[in-house]
């Protein structure tokens, strides 16, 4: 069996997500028109200023904080959940500890905010769910991993906990 094994997922970013980079360029561009009404006209247009270079920065901070792929990796103990975004920087997200695990299934029903979506979209066929308890409530993890890695998933959940596959 496999020690480690290490599967990256590319995400698209949707054109509504590629606007919200172009809404921030643009405010803050606009927002130094402002600026420039400030130093020559009127002081009160610092506010119009600063409202649009902070709308600005926030669109653009929702545009790069965008996940860019998801990187999955296996070992025999956990399964961790790595996010990178659109500038590079990368983040776990889950560390899922193969005792936690309830049930290991390919996806049914609707995601919903309570879940941990690890994946491009939850509409597409391939996509499986982990549910797992942490604490006293359970979660799902939302993941399209392939053939091998679901080959190594099942095993060692086999192995290692009671978990009912479908």
């Amino acid at each position: 069996m496999t020690e480690q094994y290490s599967q990256t997922v590319e995400v698209a970013v949707s054109s509504k997500t590629k606007s919200w980079q172009w809404i921030g360029i643009a405010s803050v561009l606009f927002s130094l028109g402002f600026l420039m009404l400030t130093i020559f006209l009127k002081w009160y247009f610092v506010f119009a200023f600063v409202v649009l270079l902070v709308i600005g920065i926030v669109y653009m901070h929702f545009y790069n904080s965008t996940a860019k792929e998801y990187t999955y990796d296996f070992s025999q103990k956990r399964l961790v959940v790595v996010k990178k975004d659109l500038m590079g920087k990368q983040r776990r997200i889950l560390m899922l500890m193969y005792e936690d695990v309830l049930s290991f299934e390919i996806m049914d029903g609707l995601s919903d905010d309570s879940d941990v979506v690890a994946c491009n979209a939850t509409n597409e066929c391939g996509v499986y769910q982990i549910v797992y308890r942490e604490g006293e409530q359970t979660h799902r993890l939302l993941f399209a991993p392939d053939d091998y890695m679901t080959a190594l998933l099942s095993e060692v959940l086999k192995m290692k906990v009671n978990v009912s596959f479908e």
